[in-house]
């Protein structure tokens, strides 16, 4: 049933941004520069191809909302500009294009479309409504999985097992991370957060969707894999 509405969601707004595309007023799309498509692809390890996926600069006309969002082969980034130069740490280098922690956030969605099925935009509308900004909270949530266990010593399928938008937010944070100024502070202090860390990331880079709840035991033996739409 999740599935089916989520399918369904996405069909509709695809549909739509093609209609707006056609009058002349949908928001631009954004060009990424061949750096940054590298850079992605490498990051997802091939898991996700930002090329195949409509991403837009800006919100749906007559709906001036500033948050991002992602849709089965569509992404909205609201007022994010989804690209920026970053120099080195020195700051004499030359600048360089990377994508924004936003549009990492809204391509791990496309991501969950594709491993956990289109259930993923039901899920994450119903974390929102339950949670508002809680939803994101990545760390909380890691948290409250190891609660129940003694010293956090818990399985790493079920200690990663996180809802869709802190999984989609500890991938943004852990590629900001890795362009942060060197006395940036750490992503976390704890150990176990900065296991699951990398947990994520594999599970991430090997199409592998254990790490999210709802995805019903599916690994790299079972994938759920939806083709990208557009």
């Amino acid at each position: 049933m999740a599935d089916a509405l989520g399918r369904a969601l996405g069909a509709f707004a695809r549909a739509a941004d093609r209609r707006l595309d056609a009058l002349g007023l949908a928001p631009p799309p954004l060009d990424l520069p061949p750096a940054v498509r590298a850079d992605l692809r490498a990051f997802f390890a091939g898991t996700v191809d930002p090329a195949v996926v409509t991403i837009r600069r800006g919100h749906v006309p007559g709906i001036p909302h500033p948050r991002a969002f992602a849709l089965p082969g569509l992404i909205y980034l609201g007022a994010d500009p989804g690209v920026v130069g970053i120099g080195d740490s020195a700051g004499s280098g030359p600048v360089r294009p990377r994508a924004t922690p936003t549009l990492v956030h809204e391509l791990v969605h496309i991501w969950q479309g594709r491993f956990l099925g289109p259930r993923y935009v039901v899920r994450a509308l119903g974390e929102q409504i339950r949670l508002g900004r809680r939803a994101y909270d990545w760390r909380a949530a890691l948290d409250t999985t190891t609660a129940d266990s003694p010293g956090g010593d818990v399985h790493p399928a079920q200690r990663d097992a996180l809802p869709v938008e802190a999984h989609a937010q500890l991938v943004a944070d852990a590629y900001a991370a890795r362009y942060a100024p060197p006395r940036q502070p750490a992503l976390s202090v704890r150990d176990e957060h900065l296991r699951a860390v990398e947990d994520v990331l594999t599970g991430l880079r090997a199409g592998d969707a254990s790490t999210l709840r709802g995805a019903d035991g599916l690994g790299t033996d079972h994938l759920v894999v939806v083709p990208y739409l557009s």
